[in-house]
């Protein structure tokens, strides 16, 4: 797919100015000519609309609309993959999504639900695994196809997902569709996307990674200033997402369950006042709000709302 340069010339072109003027002209209404519409959305406003994360505290802080497009973005290792596929795996039970992955295997990530869907952090038992494999039927789908692929063929394949019925699609990531190193194509390309949840009804999520500033290392919380790339691709999304895994956290919590020694107080303190992972919301169209939401780790791989919360198994039923 290949992205053209607007010559600029044909700004001041008087006769395509008209010819713009008429395709125009049926698009240009009053606020009258539209009134249902207006109603419509005064009675359901955006920010109460639209499919809830797994959280229950994020309910009226942040939603996934249809016609959408969001960035999940944060460096690499953090655990991306990890937090949308249990996102996934909740809306699941409230429409069809849809996950390609470029960077991992159909089977690994499925191996990440299944362990969030048993909620528990023993392996998983080959009863309950086709149970699963049974319940993702016209339910869950996947792209299976692991590398780089071209931007036509990923604008495709969410096109392909919706016409399954999928509402919410996730692209991960960015940096493998085939447009590395090219801002304008970046911009295009993610401009294509939010196109195309908008004629298609669906909400697009797009994974995409944050630059590491020297020095710093994992320990720095991503900004909207960090992410890579055009710094257009975040003002064409409705929602970006940062995503931050506490490293600090994991290696004391490794190191008290490898080794004999009682940890430094210092360390237990630690454990005790953070979270494992952070689900930063650093831009909302349509909500006020913009913060963290804390969440903790699970050995499902979960992440849940608050320390010591219950995982919850998925519900086959529905």
């Amino acid at each position: 797919m290949s992205f053209e340069k607007v010559d600029v010339t044909e700004f001041t072109n008087a006769e395509l100015q008209e010819a713009m003027s008429v395709a125009s002209s049926q698009r240009i209404s009053s606020f009258e000519d539209i009134a249902e519409r207006v109603h419509h959305r005064i009675e359901n406003p955006r920010s109460t609309s639209g499919f809830t994360l797994p959280w229950g505290k994020t309910v009226d802080l942040v939603r996934l609309r249809e016609k959408e497009l969001s960035l999940v973005a944060g460096l690499a290792g953090h655990r991306k993959t990890t937090l949308i596929s249990q996102v996934l795996l909740w809306l699941s039970q409230q429409t069809k999504v849809g996950l390609a992955s470029f960077e991992m295997d159909l089977e690994d990530v499925a191996e990440i639900m299944i362990w969030q869907a048993a909620a528990s952090g023993s392996a998983p038992s080959k009863q309950f695994v086709n149970h699963f494999l049974d319940y993702t039927k016209g339910k869950i789908y996947g792209f299976d196809y692991r590398g780089t692929v071209a931007p036509l063929m990923a604008l495709g394949i969410i096109r392909a997902m919706a016409e399954k019925g999928c509402k919410v699609i996730c692209l991960d990531s960015l940096m493998m569709c085939g447009i590395n190193n090219d801002l304008d194509a970046e911009r295009e390309f993610v401009s294509a996307l939010t196109g195309l949840a908008r004629s298609l009804d669906v909400h697009v999520m797009l994974v995409h990674h944050a630059l590491e500033k020297k020095n710093d290392g994992e320990a720095q919380i991503p900004q909207r200033q960090t992410i890579r790339g055009n710094g257009a691709i975040v003002d064409l999304c409705s929602t970006v997402f940062l995503v931050w895994l506490n490293k600090k956290k994991m290696e004391i919590m490794q190191k008290q369950e490898n080794y004999p020694e009682p940890l430094e107080e210092k360390e237990a303190e630690y454990l005790e006042t953070h979270c494992c992972q952070k689900l930063i919301v650093a831009k909302q169209r349509y909500h006020p709000f913009e913060g963290s939401i804390n969440l903790w780790s699970h050995p499902s791989r979960q992440m849940l709302s608050h320390k010591g919360a219950n995982s919850v198994a998925l519900d086959f039923g529905k």
